[in-house]
């Protein structure tokens, strides 16, 4: 399968209940699959919920849920019921341990595997401050995932900004990447740069898809305005499709997995050309 239709829904806020916001995610979907057929579809990071990182408020642990739990449940019954495959998020809970989670689930609703959030930032800068790492561990796996002959790997918003990370998928073979995001704050006017970057970089494609609008919870002195600007990316870091700052839309381009070959051929094959001799210190302790 060379051209396929991936598209990523931009959530909104959260709208007051899980149930109520499970509605408005599946209703996006809809609209998604009834203007394009996707084969994939990917939803923002942390749909079940609020952004709540900014707080510490351990009554949040309550959102947390199992993988397969009821949101697998819920976006299982809507792979099958369109026949596409479905990159959903979750704040998981494993034996008790909560982790910043995606869900891959094909077309029949199978479970096909989980990827845990790998860098989970912490800041305390009065314009950006959050406390990930309060509420979620870190995964230690970068797995990639075999899709209808296509080889697919999954990042977590933060996880876009280590290139190691691309880099990692790209040497185990990924062709397309999907990058659910709640990205809010100043890096609004290099959320594309940054994706298009790594997608040059790594030859291959990329599917962002953030969370958009005002949102603001009990506790939090300012809301968030999180900046949407969902975007699907080709291995020339050509943008196929890009959206605004609206809540509740959809992304979606038809894509061609041969432009990767065309890239390799036409410019030079990165991964070929690396000097892995050289990059020692990139797999060194990190800093403190």
């Amino acid at each position: 399968m060379a051209k396929l239709t991936v598209a990523g829904i931009q959530m909104g806020p959260y709208p007051g209940s899980y149930r109520a916001n499970m509605e408005k995610a599946v209703e996006a979907l809809g609209r998604a699959v009834s203007a394009c057929r996707p084969d994939f579809v990917c939803f923002s990071e942390m749909m079940t919920g609020p952004y709540f990182c900014r707080i510490y408020d351990d009554g949040y642990f309550n959102y947390a849920e199992s993988i397969p739990g009821p949101t697998t449940e819920t976006l299982a019954a809507e792979a099958r019921k369109h026949r596409v495959n479905v990159i959903g998020t979750v704040f998981e809970e494993d034996k008790g341990s909560y982790y910043n989670s995606a869900i891959l689930l094909s077309r029949d609703g199978t479970l096909m595997g989980k990827y845990r959030k790998t860098h989970v930032p912490k800041s305390s800068s009065p314009l950006m401050n959050s406390d990930e790492k309060y509420y979620f561990k870190p995964g230690n796996e970068l797995p990639v995932f075999q899709v209808n002959g296509i080889t697919v790997g999954i990042l977590i918003c933060f996880d876009r900004s280590f290139p190691e990370t691309f880099r990692t998928l790209a040497l185990k073979g990924a062709e397309l990447v999907f990058v659910p995001v709640a990205s809010w704050g100043l890096r609004a006017d290099s959320f594309q740069a940054e994706v298009q970057v790594r997608a040059v970089e790594n030859q291959l494609f990329v599917v962002a898809v953030n969370k958009a609008g005002f949102e603001q919870i009990a506790g939090e002195d300012e809301g968030r305005e999180h900046f949407g600007r969902s975007c699907i990316v080709g291995p020339f870091g050509e943008i196929e499709a890009s959206v605004g700052t609206e809540p509740w839309g959809f992304v979606s381009a038809m894509i061609d997995l041969d432009k990767r070959k065309l890239m390799r051929e036409t410019l030079v094959d990165w991964l070929s050309e690396r000097r892995p001799e050289l990059y020692g210190p990139i797999t060194q302790e990190k800093r403190e």
